[in-house]
């Protein structure tokens, strides 16, 4: 059995989901490495923050549209409960298997904003500071007509590069430690919570959505860096 210990190992040691024998391995790395603590340490704080933020998700009542396929196929009714059990657990940064129960996700918002990425229509550049944070967090309350901001993810050495505007629409982009491009797509929401993360186009994309605000974001990151830049993304929006 391999000894490297990849966030995937981690991110399962902290749900509870790996064997005794590489649960053993992982928490025996974790006492002798403080950097591997510390980054455990880091994904279990973003854990609860996903659960705070979408705690109120988990206590509405079961979409119509489920119960109504649970109904006609009564030999998955055991599957359309775990569905809304894993959903609730993808929100909180775990396994991603929920997908194949739930609604499909709307493609429009991703090829949008995929598409916006490509295209890049330059409208605001250069680093948000001082009076200029302002011009960008008054440019992106207007283009998606609500009270939002620009998220700093810095924590994450990801620097604000500039901001395209759209129409009811804009895309923040920023430029990570390697310089790469990383880009958050916000719009309003057409009202439904989604949360999900996928492959597309060669890059890793998270879309989430509240009943305001609809937010896609791409680059060339892993699903754990990714985890991380969703959360303050969240929380930088709507600081």
């Amino acid at each position: 059995m391999s000894n490297f210990i990849s966030d995937e190992d981690l991110n399962a040691y902290i749900d509870g989901a790996l064997g005794e024998e590489r649960a053993t391995l992982v928490r025996n790395a974790l006492a002798a490495n403080s950097a591997l603590a510390e980054r455990v340490a880091r994904f279990q704080a973003d854990k609860e923050m996903f659960k705070t933020m979408y705690a109120p998700l988990a206590e509405q009542p079961v979409p119509s549209q489920w119960i109504a396929r649970a109904r006609r196929r009564p030999d998955r009714i055991w599957r359309q409960a775990g569905a809304i059990a894993a959903a609730v657990l993808v929100m909180m940064g775990g396994v991603l298997a929920w997908r194949q129960f739930a609604p499909a996700p709307q493609p429009d918002v991703v090829e949008t904003a995929l598409n916006a990425r490509q295209d890049n229509p330059v409208e605001i550049r250069g680093g948000a500071n001082g009076a200029t944070a302002d011009r960008y967090n008054a440019a992106l309350r207007r283009a998606v007509a609500a009270n939002v901001r620009i998220p700093d993810l810095s924590r994450m050495g990801y620097a604000l590069s500039g901001l395209n505007l759209y129409d009811k629409a804009a895309e923040i982009l920023y430029q990570g430690p390697q310089g790469q491009l990383f880009t958050l797509y916000v719009r309003r929401s057409d009202g439904h919570a989604r949360f999900d993360q996928f492959e597309r186009r060669g890059l890793r994309v998270c879309i989430w959505q509240d009943d305001q605000i609809s937010t896609v974001m791409a680059g060339n990151v892993s699903a754990a860096a990714m985890q991380r830049l969703a959360t303050l993304s969240y929380t930088g929006l709507a600081s």
